[in-house]
C-alpha cells in the first residue's frame, strides 16, 4: 500500500471513531431512549409505561349463548374491554364489537359474561372455544377453554 493510501485510511477511520465518541458524549447514544429496563448504563432513567396483562382463573358455560370468565389482572395498569371475539373449533366466530365493558384494576378479579347471539354457533358441552378480548389500548389477549 502507498503512504498515501494508508494515510487516507488512518483520516477516515480516525474521523469515524472521533464522530461516534463525540456522539456517545455530546449526543444521544443509540443505547437510550428505551424505559429504564431496557436502558444501558448512564443513559437517563424514564420509567417503563404501564402495562395489561390477564389470565383466566375459570371458565363456566351457563347456556348455549352465555360464557363466564374470571379473568385476574396481573398487570400494572388498569384495564378496561371495548370488544370481543368468539371462535369455535371449527372456525366460526361471533364478534361483538362497541362494547362496554368492565374496567379491571391491577391484581383484581372479575366475572365477566361473554354473551354470543347463537346463530353462527352455541356453546356445546367438551367442545373448544378461543376467547378474545380486545382492551382500550388495543391489546388482544386470547384464551381456548373447554365448554
Amino acid at each position: 500500500m502507498k503512504p498515501l493510501n494508508i494515510f487516507l485510511v488512518v483520516i477516515v477511520v480516525g474521523g469515524v471513531l472521533g464522530g461516534l465518541l463525540m456522539w456517545e458524549t455530546v449526543g444521544p447514544s443509540p443505547l437510550c431512549g428505551g424505559c429504564y429496563r431496557y436502558n444501558a448504563p448512564g443513559c437517563p432513567v424514564i420509567p417503563c409505561p404501564g402495562q395489561d396483562n390477564l389470565n383466566v382463573e375459570t371458565s363456566q358455560v351457563n347456556s348455549p349463548t352465555n360464557m363466564t370468565l374470571n379473568i385476574r389482572n396481573v398487570g400494572s395498569v388498569s384495564t378496561t374491554f371495548n370488544s370481543y371475539i368468539v371462535k369455535d373449533s371449527v372456525g366460526n366466530q361471533y364478534t361483538k364489537s362497541n362494547w362496554s365493558g368492565p374496567t379491571l384494576n391491577p391484581n383484581s378479579l372479575l366475572a365477566i359474561s361473554i354473551v354470543i347471539d347463537g346463530s353462527a354457533f352455541t356453546f356445546q358441552s367438551k367442545s373448544s372455544y378461543t376467547v378474545t378480548l380486545v382492551t382500550a389500548r388495543n391489546n388482544l389477549f386470547s384464551f381456548t377453554m373447554t365448554a
